[in-house]
């Protein structure tokens, strides 16, 4: 494993050890701490799948997601189908 999949598991097993005790005040930071800008991707796109199953408790979850549509945008990437799924309901903001 490269050192962005390593990140990414430690990552997604830290979310799910804070869901399993309902945290979602720190799942909720993390978000926060996230910047689009500085993810690949890949890492923006694997953190919205594996965290949609908790998306209701995480209220940072749609304006990460807001964020990484534009940033896929300003990448010049195709947004609607690197986010086929996902409840991309602003998608429409960024022309």
């Amino acid at each position: 494993m490269n050192g962005s999949h390593v990140a990414l598991k430690e990552l997604f097993n830290t979310i799910w050890a804070l869901a399993d005790q309902e945290n979602f005040a720190a799942i909720n930071k993390m978000f926060q701490d996230k910047r689009p800008a500085e993810q690949t991707p890949w890492e923006m796109i694997a953190l919205l799948r594996y965290s949609y199953s908790i998306r209701h408790h995480i209220s940072e979850y749609y304006i990460y997601l807001d964020s990484v549509a534009q940033e896929l945008r300003l990448r010049g990437l195709d947004v609607e189908r690197m986010l086929f799924g996902l409840p991309v309901y602003s998608i429409d903001r960024y022309p």
